[in-house]
């Protein structure tokens, strides 16, 4: 069917495929003659994710005002879909029942808080659908662990890395049980386990920066030298590992032309930069 098309071309990132084969399959629902079709709400949600997934995928080149602006509007249009889709949701639960799809595009309206950089509104949804997925799933679940991950995330844009950290390995440890290390999905906790470690040497490069300005063989040092002084020593490390597990299995399972392997390749090839000089 069109809805699993759809969710083939999301998981493999072709964005703007999937917005399409899901568009097609709303407008067949919306215009079905036999009321409101019990997947139009689904649907709403998919097409959502497509535009969320639009919006990440935004290459930040060129003017930051004009990538910015597309990063807007496709997360504004994500937003929308997913409040459509909420409130049809929500008139088929009774009372204060946790319902899975609630649950599901609360989560995706965190996921748009993110990317607009309102992490705290983020957390505050990915919270409540850990909540209800754990009363209706158990922990066990990986839609459970995706939710902590995301929880990192929040935490990570706030800058928090020893919370975000915390969150990370609790997702790692869910969907590693369910899926095995080499799994894509465990593959991107951990990337965001390597770009947490990184947010943290430049968080403990900025506290030490205050001392290391006023030291005179600091303001000798190359610009190469300091990087190489904020990232090194068991966060480095750290990074480094987790990167490059997530980088194998990239390519492994994904491809060369996927957009996850691509940020990957990026990342290994500063790192090597950043070691070699």
């Amino acid at each position: 069917t069109l809805m699993h098309v759809g969710v083939a071309l999301l998981r493999v990132g072709a964005a703007e495929e999937a917005l399409e084969t899901f568009e097609k399959a709303a407008y067949i629902y919306e215009n079905s003659g036999q009321g409101v079709h019990p997947d139009l709400a689904l649907t709403l949600m998919h097409v959502g994710q497509a535009y969320e997934l639009e919006a990440e995928n935004v290459q930040r080149v060129g003017p930051k005002k004009e990538w910015l602006r597309q990063i807007e509007e496709y997360s504004n249009q994500a937003y929308d879909f997913y409040e459509k889709a909420l409130e049809m949701f929500q008139e088929r639960v009774e009372g204060n029942e946790p319902d899975l799809d609630v649950a599901n595009v609360v989560h995706a309206m965190g996921n748009v808080h993110n990317i607009r950089g309102e992490y705290m509104e983020a957390l505050r949804k990915y919270k409540y659908a850990l909540e209800h997925k754990m009363k209706i799933l158990g922990e066990d679940d990986p839609s459970v662990g995706w939710t902590k991950n995301n929880i990192g995330n929040a935490f990570k844009g706030l800058y928090k890395v020893d919370e975000a950290l915390k969150w990370y390995n609790e997702a790692l440890s869910t969907v590693s049980k369910i899926f095995g290390p080499d799994h894509p999905e465990v593959a991107h906790v951990h990337w965001n386990i390597a770009l947490c470690y990184q947010t943290k040497g430049e968080v403990d490069a900025s506290k030490r920066k205050l001392g290391w300005h006023n030291s005179w063989p600091f303001k000798f040092f190359s610009a190469a030298t300091k990087k190489r002084i904020v990232h090194e020593g068991k966060d480095f490390e750290a990074m480094v590992k987790h990167l490059n597990h997530a980088f194998d299995v990239f390519v492994k399972r994904l491809g060369e032309d996927h957009v996850s392997t691509q940020r990957a390749t990026q990342a290994i090839m500063a790192v090597r930069e950043l070691v070699r000089d």
